[in-house]
């Protein structure tokens, strides 16, 4: 085996690993978005069916409600439309790079001239680009989903207290 054959061989194995990393790695980003779409659907989900069981506590009966109680409750309204704001921000960030594009693969791949070295580069550098711009946008949807958490929290709180208000 010649040193440039060795080389190249060498030079292959290192490109398949990287890929393969980086590969795994774009595979984990598009696990971890539709990971956080689902929590932010939970969060919306229970967020709104506390409202609405709470509501629906606040309209029985004929009864005054203390000022406390429907303050509380006007700021858990609050708080809920709030989450609801985070959560549609949340679902709007749709932009994620696709890299690499598909007909430009095909292209290098029936032109004759480009090595197999070298399409696996360029591949692996691709992957990586879409993984640097797809981290930013999901590092956004993970921060909005996160505060309607906290969000969410607060409106139980709020919610809770309210309840309380109203058994004295």
């Amino acid at each position: 085996m010649t040193e440039n054959s060795s080389h190249q061989q060498e030079l292959s194995e290192k490109l398949s690993l990287a890929h393969e990393v980086i590969e795994h790695r774009l595979t984990a980003i598009w696990r971890a978005i539709d990971s956080i779409d689902t929590k932010t659907n939970i969060i919306l989900g229970f967020a709104s069916v506390v409202l609405v069981f709470l509501a629906g506590f606040y309209s029985s009966g004929n009864r005054e409600w203390p000022i406390a109680s429907l303050i509380f409750f006007i700021l858990a309204l609050i708080a809920y439309v709030i989450i609801l704001v985070l959560s549609i921000l949340s679902y709007r960030i749709k932009e994620w790079s696709y890299r690499p594009n598909p007909s430009t693969l095909i292209g290098y791949s029936q032109d004759g001239e480009t090595s197999i070295t070298d399409i696996k580069a360029w591949t692996t550098t691709e992957c990586k680009l879409a993984i640097d711009t797809n981290l930013t946008s999901l590092r956004k949807k993970a921060a909005l989903t996160n505060w309607a958490l906290k969000i969410f929290g607060a409106e139980t709180v709020l919610l809770t207290i309210g309840l309380i208000y109203t058994m004295f």
